[in-house]
């Protein structure tokens, strides 16, 4: 226990050694924010690294959102999924919620898949993986074109994510697929004039902190230690930026990855790659700041405005920084245990408990 304890002490010193560097650099951005350009560049769109936000909202803006929600279970011979995706379109006329609508409805049926391809446990997540972005992606394409919003939120980025390009030849039928989406759903935004951006719930970036490294460090003289670029290189973005945003400011525009030829998934979209930018933004006083991605088409300071103004007016909870249209979508996808276990169940009594729908054994322990 004494052992125990010592670690415990130490792990809460370095804690807070790291978090006072933080708040330190933080301090530092936002004194020298009004003085020092950090673009616009082949990198950055912005002067400044922290922008602030006007209180402007559309007279009228259509929003989609759209959420998947997935549910999956192993058994001895095969994996069930259930799936769904929800599109949730509010439209907002002079500052006030006129409309909602839901394609495909308001509580959208799941769809049932069984999968008996012999995958080992990590092709197996990539192939749920790339069945829900296909039907999310799928859903988004089918809601704009059927409800003609003016902007579209993404839950997760604008670019397929959480994924390798696989070896296994069926996987690669699944990548191919998905990377066909989104090239529709990138065409279909951008001849019907609609902004297409993904907002990250949970970003573990890093990429704002590079820059940052990059561009700033040199700029400080004595005034940050060298230590201080270490702890940045091991440093997320959104960690950072917890003190240097504040409610209603955003960061700087800058490029989805600074070497988009080489980028795994961007290459995968020749003739666009360099169009897709992120920025940060703090859309409430007591979360911190989301990331988001955007398809930049035309000017993207003016997207990224036209973006944040939405947001800033649409995320009403003081703690939890999201609009309220992709909550909204969360709710009506979203799928439980209990829903798959309900599926599996409904199988065995019309086909009996045979060999390929045994429980796993993990799941039968008698102790």
């Amino acid at each position: 226990m004494q052992q125990f304890h010592k670690h415990l002490e130490e792990i809460i010193e370095r804690i807070n050694f790291l978090e006072a560097r933080r708040v330190k650099f933080g301090k530092f951005v936002r004194k020298i924010n009004g003085e020092f350009k950090i673009g616009p560049n082949e990198e950055i769109s912005d002067v400044q690294i922290i922008n602030k936000l006007s209180d402007s909202f559309p007279e009228k803006v259509s929003v989609v959102g759209v959420d998947g929600g997935i549910v999956k279970k192993s058994y001895h011979g095969l994996d069930l999924i259930l799936m769904r995706a929800a599109g949730v379109n509010f439209v907002y006329e002079k500052n006030k919620l006129k409309h909602v609508n839901y394609y495909p409805s308001s509580n959208p049926i799941p769809e049932p898949k069984m999968l008996t391809d012999p995958f080992s446990d990590n092709e197996l997540s990539s192939c749920y993986n790339f069945e829900r972005q296909i039907m999310e992606v799928q859903t988004t394409i089918d809601a704009v074109n059927k409800m003609k919003p003016d902007v579209v939120f993404l839950d997760g980025s604008v670019i397929p994510h959480y994924i390798n390009k696989p070896d296994n030849q069926k996987l690669k039928d699944y990548y191919q697929e998905m990377i066909g989406k989104y090239k529709e759903l990138f065409k279909i935004t951008k001849d019907q004039g609609v902004i297409l951006s993904g907002i990250i719930e949970d970003s573990r970036g890093v990429k704002f902190c590079d820059i940052l490294n990059r561009r700033l460090m040199s700029k400080m003289g004595s005034e940050l230690s060298s230590e201080l670029q270490k702890i940045l290189e091991k440093t997320k973005d959104s960690n950072l930026l917890v003190y240097i945003l504040r409610k209603g400011e955003r960061t700087c525009i800058f490029n989805y990855s600074m070497n988009s030829e080489m980028h795994p998934v961007l290459k995968e979209f020749e003739k666009m790659k360099k169009s897709f930018l992120s920025f940060y933004i703090k859309t409430v006083e007591f979360d911190r700041p989301v990331r988001v991605d955007f398809v930049g088409n035309g000017n993207a300071i003016e997207t990224a405005n036209k973006i944040s103004s939405i947001l800033m007016k649409t995320s009403g909870h003081a703690g939890y920084g999201l609009p309220a249209v992709l909550i909204e979508a969360d709710q009506r996808a979203k799928l439980s245990e209990r829903d798959v276990d309900m599926f599996y169940s409904d199988l065995v009594g019309r086909v009996g408990n045979v060999s390929s729908l045994f429980k796993m054994r993990r799941e039968m322990r008698p102790f």
